[in-house]
């Protein structure tokens, strides 16, 4: 029972998981890059309101000099950004860059210490959808500023650090990312495109959940032009049952949960082309190939050309 319950956390967590007002000391601009995202240039003018991804206006009144960061993902963008100076905590979770493992622990990304974070007495929290109301209400009614950042696609990550660089003052820093982000992504999006046949891929998050559209992992799939099996459903988390998955017959599947030797061993998918030709791929849950798909921040580019390896290796390597 103990171990089902663990299973079921696991799969949780990686179905979970997995504008603004701006002004420079001198006269700013603003460029749009090639996916569509507005970046900035210059210096930060406070104080600054922004939105963040639940629709919250938030303004930040001053720059922040004490950060706490309550995902991953936003710790890698700090650190992006060139303000990994400024984290005085993170989650239990924040493994990348290697500077980051200095900074103390708050606990879990969705129930940190409350009380810990207070002690910091942070300017700023960066926090992703998983913190609850309560945490989140909690923590700004000590006057603290609370940011919460839910990307759906690359296009939304970008906005993030776009976002990040400007209440932290580091437009500048937070473009050179953003630029680099889309000519990378642009190659490979290009490439994709020169498949002489799209591939279906199916990706299982654990329980056979899948990533539907609304999903960032869906919006990749988009990207590296792989038609997603589940992408007439409505959901952003659809459930097949093994039926369903051995009828879209896919011919790629993408586990980031089981174990290609559990795929394999699972009644019926014999007969899938995915396993008929061994097109499996495995990202073990909290491993570094991972992390690179599905967390929202700076490297998920590189997980867009795992994903395109996998669904296309004769065009891209690993």
């Amino acid at each position: 029972m103990k171990k089902k319950k663990m299973r079921s956390l696991l799969v949780v967590l990686i179905v979970s998981a997995l504008v603004f007002t701006f002004a420079g000391c001198q006269k700013s601009s603003s460029t749009v890059a090639a996916g569509g995202t507005e970046t900035k240039t210059g210096s930060t003018t406070y104080p600054l309101t922004v939105t963040d991804d639940l629709g919250n206006s938030v303004t930040i009144d001053k720059e922040p000099q004490k950060i706490v960061s309550l995902s991953p993902a936003s710790t890698e963008i700090l650190f992006a950004v060139d303000q990994g100076s400024k984290v005085v905590g993170r989650t239990d979770y924040d493994n990348y860059p290697e500077a980051a493992l200095a900074v103390p622990s708050i606990g879990d990304f969705n129930a940190p210490n409350v009380e810990k974070i207070i002690a910091l007495a942070p300017d700023l929290i960066i926090a992703s959808d998983f913190v609850t109301d309560e945490v989140r209400q909690q923590l700004e009614a000590t006057g603290t500023k609370v940011i919460v950042y839910s990307p759906t696609s690359i296009n939304g990550i970008m906005n993030n650090i776009v976002v990040t660089g400007e209440v932290t003052n580091a437009n500048d820093k937070a473009k050179t990312v953003v630029d680099k982000m889309v000519t990378d992504r642009q190659e490979i999006i290009d490439k994709a495109k020169t498949a002489s046949v799209q591939k279906s891929a199916f990706i299982d998050v654990g329980d056979f959940f899948s990533a539907g559209p609304g999903s960032m992992l869906d919006s990749m799939l988009v990207d590296i032009n792989a038609k997603n099996i589940v992408s007439d459903t409505s959901t952003p988390w659809p459930q097949l049952s093994t039926e369903q998955i051995i009828s879209s017959n896919p011919d790629v599947y993408i586990s980031l949960y089981i174990t290609p030797d559990e795929v394999k061993a699972t009644p019926g998918f014999d007969k899938i082309t995915a396993i008929k030709n061994n097109a499996i791929a495995y990202y073990a849950f909290l491993s570094p190939e991972s992390d690179l798909v599905q967390r929202p921040g700076p490297r998920i580019v590189q997980g867009l050309a795992l994903l395109a390896a996998d669904v296309y290796p004769d065009l891209f390597t690993k």
